[in-house]
């Protein structure tokens, strides 16, 4: 058996028509971020964690803030290159802070 050098991974963003809801794929079928009224989801890949890695990597639950929105893209650029805009989503559900 020949091993297969391990491909990467490439991340998209999908953005939902209303502008409340931004999720962020991995091209081995995971979805590692979600960001929506009701919180943040931020996720290892399906790939990391059948290698050991936990699920979450920062969640929160409960409407987010301002500070969480700029958090959520600040990560999404660390950990995975993807650039989510600054006007992504319709700020307006954002609270202060």
């Amino acid at each position: 058996m020949t091993e297969q050098p391990d491909q990467e991974l490439y991340y998209e963003l999908q953005i939902a028509a209303n502008r409340q809801t931004i999720w962020i794929h991995s091209s081995d079928g995971s979805t590692v971020g979600r960001f929506s009224p009701r919180g943040i989801d931020l996720h290892n890949t399906v790939t990391e964690m059948m290698a050991g890695a936990p699920e979450c990597r920062l969640c929160t639950y409960g409407s987010p803030t301002q500070a969480d929105w700029l958090t959520f893209r600040n990560r999404s650029l660390e950990w995975w290159g993807v650039d989510v805009p600054h006007n992504a989503i319709d700020t307006s559900f954002l609270l202060p802070g």
